[in-house]
């Protein structure tokens, strides 16, 4: 989107002004047709990584009223390298950027198919996040969690089933690993040293926000998901994996 979007500011930036950076008032016949270029701007200033403020402040400068072509024609010019600049910084690809999931196979190989789920989750949290969808995005996010943790166990069931965290049935029989939940998954993972500590408590806030894929969880917890919460958990969920796949 970036580079479209530069191509298409530094096009009207040559329309609207000469290369000495005068205004090409000479190329407009009326206001009408500087008004034209100046909507061109306005709707690419509004279209989603731009800073709203820029759009805004467009909107109330006088200059876009002032009976004068050259007026207008500087002033949209201003705002042109204003968004130029905000471009060339690159905060909207740091923004909208979609990064793919990491090597995952060395934990997925137990499960079939389950690499081709993880990464399409992956992408999905991320768009969900840029879209302000954060609710969807967290739950995506807690069940990545979930599948690499339950993946990690069936990998050494050994090893998991002998952890002094792996819940037991009424008559002391251990209950299968694939029927664990969250929680144990991540009891089970700190025990064993497959998630740190500090990772382990991160872990469990991530299961708590992901819990409100049911409705009366929501309800009840009054969750109010923002971005900030989903920069954390995707934090959380970053690191635990690397640590995952660190213990294999």
């Amino acid at each position: 989107m970036s580079d479209k979007a530069k191509e298409f500011v530094k096009r009207i930036l040559s329309e609207i002004q000469h290369p000495n950076g005068n205004a090409a008032i000479d190329r407009f016949g009326s206001l009408r047709d500087v008004d034209a270029k100046v909507r061109e701007v306005k709707m690419l200033l509004g279209t989603p990584g731009f800073p709203p403020q820029l759009l805004e402040e467009m909107r109330r400068d006088n200059d876009f009223e002032a009976n004068s072509r050259r007026v207008r024609l500087e002033a949209l010019a201003n705002y042109c390298r204003s968004a130029l600049r905000f471009l060339d910084s690159g905060a909207i690809e740091q923004k909208k950027r979609i990064l793919p999931a990491p090597d995952i196979s060395k934990l997925t190989a137990i499960i079939p198919n389950l690499e081709d789920s993880i990464n399409n989750r992956w992408v999905e949290a991320q768009k969900c996040q840029y879209v302000e969808s954060y609710l969807a995005s967290i739950i995506l996010m807690g069940s990545i969690l979930e599948a690499l943790l339950l993946a990690r166990a069936s990998t050494s069931p050994s090893e998991s089933y002998q952890a002094k965290c792996a819940p037991k049935d009424k008559k002391g029989k251990s209950i299968a690993i694939h029927d664990w939940n969250l929680n144990t998954l991540i009891n089970v993972a700190v025990e064993l040293n497959w998630l740190k500590t500090d990772r382990g408590k991160f872990s469990h806030a991530l299961r708590e926000s992901r819990n409100v894929v049911h409705p009366w969880v929501e309800v009840a917890s009054k969750a109010n998901f923002d971005e900030a919460t989903c920069k954390t958990s995707w934090e959380v969920l970053k690191a635990s994996v690397n640590d995952l796949l660190a213990s294999i």
